[in-house]
């Protein structure tokens, strides 16, 4: 990608309101229910979910691993661009986080507490960056094509393993970031 892309927006006209009709599952439903049983019962491991909270320090830390330049610059600009998407359609559905309704089903469920959990949960935004910053890593360096993208769904797990969304959320996202993605792999 060259000085000049980097000034262009990336995302400029993609359409995050093609998801609103993809509801979550209504609070009080069955659905949710199981998924927060779900999410009680994924092992508690604090160091993976705050490891994988910072997404560009996740994704930077495998460039480093295999002597490969990290574009911090084009990663910074997919994720400031990309979060307001996520943040229209978060904002739009304004599902409470598990651990909020968990205490209405009388469910006992153990959140890792963390800064970026202080928005609405669908769609988990980490699924969203992780999977589309996974993809452009991926095509910049297709020999570790695999390990990219493991890396972006490893990131969306950790948003479980954290207790901090619900599957639902994170299917969405992963599905977004591949969308996203698809937009944008012309450009980068």
């Amino acid at each position: 990608m060259n000085n000049q892309s980097f000034k262009m927006s990336l995302l400029k006209g993609y359409q995050i309101e093609k998801f609103y009709k993809q509801k979550p599952p209504k609070d009080n439903s069955l659905t949710t229910l199981k998924e927060i049983q779900q999410l009680s019962r994924i092992p508690s491991n604090e160091k993976f979910a705050k490891d994988k909270d910072d997404i560009t320090k996740s994704f930077e830390s495998i460039t480093k691993k295999n002597g490969l330049p990290f574009p911090k610059d084009l990663v910074n600009k997919i994720q400031q661009e990309s979060a307001k998407h996520i943040s229209k359609i978060k904002n739009h559905f304004n599902r409470p986080r598990p651990w909020a309704l968990s205490k209405k089903f009388d469910v006992d469920l153990k959140a890792i507490k963390m800064d970026s959990m202080k928005t609405p949960s669908y769609p988990s935004g980490h699924s969203v960056q992780g999977v589309l910053v996974g993809n452009v890593l991926a095509k910049m360096y297709p020999q570790h094509a695999s390990e990219f993208k493991n890396e972006g769904l490893d990131i969306s797990k950790s948003r479980r393993v954290a207790k901090a969304h619900y599957k639902s959320d994170s299917d969405l996202g992963e599905k977004i970031g591949n969308d996203m993605f698809d937009y944008i792999k012309n450009k980068v």
